[in-house]
């Protein structure tokens, strides 16, 4: 069985704090983010700097068997309205369900633990493979906003994607059997000091 942890970003080590850059700067991770410049060491270090004192962002390192893999993210929280958006990557490398097991995994972690009742994401166009693998979570198609960002001199639009926590409870187990052989390969660990909602 394979282990998987999550640990905040603003507890792990210098040279896992790097080795996250790395990930960021992989071609097929920048490809589906909004900003896909290089990112500079000087620059990580920063936004990292930053996240120590936002309360609004949870930024996980993910830890496949002590290996920095990628990174899971909840973002904009909003504690009055107990909703959040969420977004995740994963080294180019990282095989086998570990995207599936990060999902239901975060969703779980928000709706449970965080105390959320709304959870929203946004995929780019040019991904839609993470958009299939968000409505077979229970995620619903909420809109789509065309020519919204930039990327390579061309507009594209983005999907804005969301699932409820009423929705999440009825779905949560025929999700679960969908993905049991997947899910029998890992152990998840969530190493979070956050309050709930």
């Amino acid at each position: 069985m394979q282990e998987v942890t999550l640990r905040e970003i603003v507890k792990c080590t210098f040279e896992q704090k790097t080795a996250v850059r790395d990930i960021r700067n992989q071609e097929s991770v920048r490809r589906s983010m909004y900003t896909d410049h290089m990112i500079g060491l000087e620059e990580h270090l920063a936004w990292i700097e930053r996240l120590e004192k936002d309360t609004r962002q949870i930024v996980f390192v993910v830890f496949l068997d002590g290996i920095v893999s990628g990174l899971v993210s909840v973002n904009a929280l909003d504690r009055l309205h107990k909703k959040s958006d969420w977004a995740f990557y994963l080294d180019s490398k990282a095989r086998g369900g570990l995207g599936a097991v990060l999902e239901f995994s975060l969703i779980n972690y928000a709706f449970d633990e965080i105390g959320l009742e709304k959870l929203n994401c946004e995929v780019i166009e040019t991904n839609p493979a993470v958009v299939k693998m968000h409505l077979k979570f229970g995620f619903v198609e909420e809109g789509f906003r065309r020519s919204n960002i930039e990327k390579d001199g061309k507009r594209i639009g983005v999907h804005f994607l969301g699932l409820t926590k009423d929705d999440w409870v009825i779905k949560r187990d025929e999700i679960s059997e969908n993905y049991k052989s997947i899910f029998e390969k890992f152990q998840v660990h969530i190493d979070s000091t956050l309050v709930s909602v």
